[in-house]
């Protein structure tokens, strides 16, 4: 199931209350935000063609929100409920971020449009160094442990 954004603790409350009381395969948090609207001030239209320019924001605008949520629901649901973190993602730092706020996959959307396959390897490569960087042998060792202060 994928997920909308949420933006308020009242939101993730709820959802995770709704889901906890199901057989939950996964979910996917998060999907795009709505009813975006991007400018090209050259042209002085619209980047996204349809719906007059309106639709779902992804990628880098994206990321902050979906690690919010990612942990939020982390911090929420049922353990047994994996997380796929969606938002943002384009290199192995991105992926670290995710699992480290909780995911236990993660999916790569915009970023796959612009690389295409070649992204994969990349990206792997990039979290395995993070992770022999800093110690870490499974992704286990460092998943939903974002420290806080």
């Amino acid at each position: 199931m994928k997920l909308p954004p949420y933006f308020d603790f009242n939101q993730f409350n709820g959802i995770a209350e709704v889901l906890n009381d199901f057989p939950v395969t996964y979910i996917n948090v998060i999907n795009s935000i709505g009813n975006g609207l991007v400018v090209d001030p050259e042209t002085e239209s619209v980047v996204i063609k349809p719906k007059g320019g309106f639709g779902g924001l992804g990628g880098d605008y994206v990321k902050p929100t979906a690690l919010a949520n990612v942990r939020a629901l982390r911090q929420r649901l049922n353990p047994e409920i994996p997380i796929i973190g969606t938002g943002g993602i384009k290199s192995g730092m991105d992926v670290f971020e995710h699992v480290l706020c909780g995911a236990n996959l993660v999916q790569i959307g915009t970023a796959f449009g612009y690389e295409g396959t070649p992204i994969f390897e990349r990206i792997s490569k990039e979290l395995k160094e993070i992770m022999d960087k800093k110690g870490y042998k499974t992704l286990d060792d460092f998943r939903g442990k974002l420290k806080t202060i």
